[in-house]
């Protein structure tokens, strides 16, 4: 009996692993930080459906980036809403839990970064590459918009 339930919860981590490294293989996102721990669907006020991919990213940092200290302890998390883009007509955004980390030394916080987006943006690498391939097939902003789930003035940005 007991050997059932192991047997069941090791294929229960099994199909949890593959459904994570199907989402971001979709997405072509290799950074081995994130673990995906679900997806939901919501309706925006426009009635538009967006499938959003719930993340993790966390790592242990070994020393402070500010002082250079080995003083690091977790302090907590920070949500980033990224953008994806879209796959068969619908909209993906991730909404990525960033472990946050505070230096005992000078009391400084860092957070984990990632290789998906630039700091302090929204927009995944993959989105941008997208609207650049797009604008070389001569369509204009809002084709562009509505095909990767963006605004105009944001095709525009690119």
């Amino acid at each position: 009996m007991c050997y059932d339930l192991i047997a069941k919860q090791n294929r229960k981590e099994e199909k949890q692993m593959s459904l994570t490294n199907s989402i971001l293989s979709l997405f072509e996102m290799t950074d081995p930080n994130i673990t995906v721990t679900g997806v939901t669907k919501k309706r925006c006020p426009n009635g538009q459906r967006i499938h959003v991919v719930h993340a993790n990213l966390s790592y242990q940092l070994v020393k402070c980036p500010h002082c250079g200290h080995k003083s690091l302890i977790k302090n907590g998390t920070h949500v980033s809403h990224l953008r994806l883009g879209t796959l068969s007509g619908g909209r993906y955004e991730m909404q990525l839990r960033r472990q946050r980390y505070q230096c005992q030394h000078c009391l400084k916080t860092c957070g984990a970064k990632t290789n998906l987006v630039r700091r302090n943006e929204t927009f995944t690498h993959n989105v941008k590459h997208q609207v650049i391939v797009l604008a070389r097939d001569m369509l204009t902003s809002k084709e562009i918009a509505k095909i990767c789930g963006i605004s105009p003035s944001s095709v525009n940005v690119f």
